[in-house]
């Protein structure tokens, strides 16, 4: 998408279908191919949605409950690429956290095979010769912290069991601080359960631990081609899941300033980090590389059903407590009634 400019393709949002509730559109404004001035009208679409409950408690012993409900400020533009149709959506919610999200959706590449026959490389689409490879969708998420301030740093954190262990039990959450750009060039982990946490060490929290965000890793694959392999040569930041650059205002995109044009050889993430910048209480920009493994379905014919992929960004000891204490109590329960009072049986 990048080859392409992808802003560019932004679609004009429609009100009740890309869009729905209290809307407030944007409109986009770029250039064409020969630097002239265009609008792309209503390109982005910013709205509240509800978002089922933040928190509750039920108390067995007085009956009663407490429940605040969730809400978030939805953010999102949607291009077309060819075929396909990516969605991007960032949402913010009232206890800080963050979540960007890719909605995949549109037409399948498809291709020709003889009648009949099954490819172990796609799906076939029906008896008549007609089948969609399968293939991924990679994306690169460029994140200039700015922490609580200008000098932050980067920790991985795994579960461990300890050595120490006398009834088996026992697990506990290891940081590891990140030194240099080529230390934090980083793939996921479920088993450990990894995350990745960016720190201020000059601004403290009630317990004086360094105020906190931690970058959740979902869908954090890497790309299937070997390093031999053109596309992995060009693409070489979807090898990796994270990595962490000192700020450099010329390095702008994971791939290099022009990836249509690149071989890979002079520019991009893997070029930059050769450096091996110290990345401690530095100016910060974190990369994340995720996507899908599209492995196509039936059910994706003719226009595929939007897949979800991306991540969160959740505040960890940024806060001294729950930031949403003070929220007011709902007052549309059953009939009419409050949703957080009252003896509840």
């Amino acid at each position: 998408s990048g080859e392409y400019n992808i802003g560019n393709m932004a679609n004009s949002l429609t009100l009740g279908c890309d869009c729905l509730g209290e809307i407030r559109y944007f409109d986009g404004h770029s250039v064409d191919s020969l630097g002239n001035p265009w609008t792309i009208e209503n390109a982005i679409c910013m709205h509240e949605e509800d978002d089922s409950i933040l928190w509750k408690h039920f108390d067995f012993r007085e009956a009663t409950t407490e429940t605040r409900r969730s809400r978030k400020l939805v953010i999102s533009f949607i291009a077309t690429v060819a075929n396909y149709e990516y969605a991007f959506y960032w949402h913010l919610f009232l206890d800080g956290s963050i979540e960007f999200l890719v909605k995949a959706t549109g037409i399948l590449s498809t291709a020709g095979q003889k009648p009949g026959e099954k490819s172990p490389y796609g799906q076939s689409l029906n008896n008549d010769g007609l089948y969609a490879p399968i293939h991924q969708h990679m994306f690169n998420v460029r994140m200039d912290f700015e922490l609580d301030g200008v000098k932050n740093a980067v920790y991985e954190v795994d579960m461990e069991i300890p050595r120490e262990n006398p009834t088996h039990t026992a697990f506990m959450a290891v940081d590891r601080l990140l030194e240099t750009e080529k230390a934090a060039i980083r793939k996921t982990d479920s088993g450990k359960h990894r995350f990745w946490k960016i720190v201020n060490h000059e601004s403290r929290n009630i317990v004086d631990e360094p105020v906190a965000y931690r970058l959740i890793p979902t869908d954090g694959i890497q790309l299937a081609a070997g390093d031999e392999s053109y596309v992995s040569k060009r693409a070489q930041f979807a090898r990796n899941n994270l990595w962490v650059t000192a700020y450099d205002r010329t390095e702008r995109f994971a791939a290099g300033e022009f990836p249509n044009q690149s071989t890979g050889a002079d520019d991009g993430l893997h070029i930059w980090t050769e450096k091996d910048r110290n990345i401690v209480d530095e100016d910060l920009v974190v990369w994340y590389t995720f996507g899908m493994h599209h492995v196509v379905r039936l059910e994706d014919w003719p226009v595929m059903p939007r897949q979800n992929i991306g991540f969160m960004l959740e505040p960890h000891g940024f806060f001294n407590q729950n930031p949403t204490l003070n929220l007011p109590t709902e007052t549309r329960g059953a009939n009419g009634g409050h949703c957080s009072t009252g003896n509840e049986q």
